[in-house]
């Protein structure tokens, strides 16, 4: 049985244990608690090795150059579009509304920081203290910086790039036997969760569902529409045309970084986009472009506070921006990544974690069209590049069909 389905069974096993038992279940609590401290354990390495590494992956930044920026900066700025989109559709819709969660983790009274504040607040004053104190935001800019340092120092920093990748790889290792124990954390914080609210929380999943589909279509066809034919000023037909299979890929297998291969077909079989174009800047965007992650983690983070009643001001507006165009740095590309963003997401804006169990058996739903989202951007980004740096066969791109295609 794939893990999804497991997570999804637990999800369901869960809603009706809590329905039957009542404020009785709360007995399960201590082990879903248990589930979302194993968690948070992943975070702080985790989130720190994979920024560094998706940093050092850009290579050489003064031979690449005008492509690198250009791409850096397109990757960027789709996806503070795309959280901005998610958080105005969430502040419209109000999906966690009316469910009225309590939480003694959090302070329901914060204060809001003023701007200067916030800024200082980003900047670490020791490293090792912002991991004891698990200040993830501070984690995040100092891997910023630590990765920009190893680019610029070259040959002598690649004994350090390899270490960091290791760390990655044993993390993600790390964060899979973890999510072996999602269906049973997903139960008991449902069932303990259910327990105490009843029926009322099945509406609300629905709309985080319809909130997070509407902000991936708007991100598909708006913004990624206009880029096409203005940006690149290509017909926009041509280009869904072109990258059905991959779309289909990314949709069934809920991972980008899976689709890789397939995207790569697409761009150079049926867009005409050069194979090194291609190759860097789609290699990239598996690393550290993630619109659809982006997405669900702004969703899911206004969610969670409207689910508790907490009031969500300008700056931690910004800060959620920020941080969704950060956690998608981190982002590995494969199913259950988002559940670990998301407590990253939730520890930056001093939300309560146990309100992942609400959206953990509907997570896999969400990933489904928010990997599409990923992978468009990827190639919408390559076309865009392609086109101006005239690395795009034109003809190639203008026979792209629907039929099947060689792939």
């Amino acid at each position: 049985m794939k893990s999804w389905v497991k997570i999804l069974l637990g999800l369901i096993l869960g809603l009706i244990v809590g329905l039957v038992l009542g404020p009785k279940a709360s007995v399960f609590h201590i082990f879903g608690k248990a589930f979302i401290n194993l968690m948070t354990m992943l975070l702080g390495l985790i989130v720190f090795s994979s920024v560094v590494v998706g940093i050092c992956h850009i290579r050489d930044p003064k031979r690449l150059g005008r492509i690198g920026f250009r791409t850096i900066a397109f990757y960027f700025s789709t996806t503070i579009i795309a959280a901005s989109v998610a958080i105005i559709l969430s502040k419209i819709i109000k999906p966690g509304e009316g469910l009225s969660l309590i939480s003694s983790a959090v302070n329901v009274n914060m204060k809001q920081a003023s701007m200067s504040e916030f800024l200082l607040s980003l900047i670490p004053a020791n490293p090792f203290a912002s991991f004891s104190n698990g200040n993830v935001l501070q984690i995040i800019v100092f891997s910023i910086f630590l990765g920009i340092a190893i680019l610029f120092t070259y040959e002598k920093a690649k004994p350090l790039v390899k270490f960091f990748e290791s760390i990655t790889h044993t993390m993600h290792t790390l964060t899979h036997f973890i999510m072996q124990l999602a269906p049973y954390g997903v139960f008991a914080l449902m069932a303990s969760t259910v327990g105490n609210i009843g029926f009322k929380v099945i509406v609300p999943l629905i709309k985080f569902l319809l909130c997070n589909y509407a902000a991936c279509f708007i991100q598909l066809i708006i913004v990624y529409g206009f880029a096409l034919k203005y940006l690149a000023r290509v017909k926009v037909s041509n280009f869904f045309k072109g990258m059905k299979d991959a779309i289909v890929m990314a949709f069934t297998t809920s991972s980008s970084a899976a689709t890789l291969p397939v995207s790569l077909e697409c761009t150079r079989k049926h867009l005409g986009i050069s194979q090194d174009i291609s190759g860097f800047v789609l290699s990239l965007g598996s690393t550290i472009n993630a619109n659809g992650g982006a997405i669900g983690q702004a969703v899911s983070a206004i969610f969670i506070a409207q689910a508790y009643g907490i009031e969500l001001g300008i700056f931690k507006m910004i800060t959620l921006i920020f941080v969704a165009l950060l956690s998608s740095l981190g982002a590995s590309g494969v199913p259950g990544t988002g559940l670990i963003m998301m407590s990253l997401v939730l520890s930056v804006m001093g939300l309560p974690l146990e309100g992942i169990g609400l959206l953990a058996g509907v997570d896999r739903l969400r990933e489904m069209l928010s990997s599409v989202v990923n992978i468009v951007g990827d190639a919408v980004a390559a076309t865009v590049i392609a086109k101006s740096e005239g690395e795009m066969n034109q003809s190639i791109y203008e026979a792209a069909t629907w039929s099947d295609s060689d792939i």
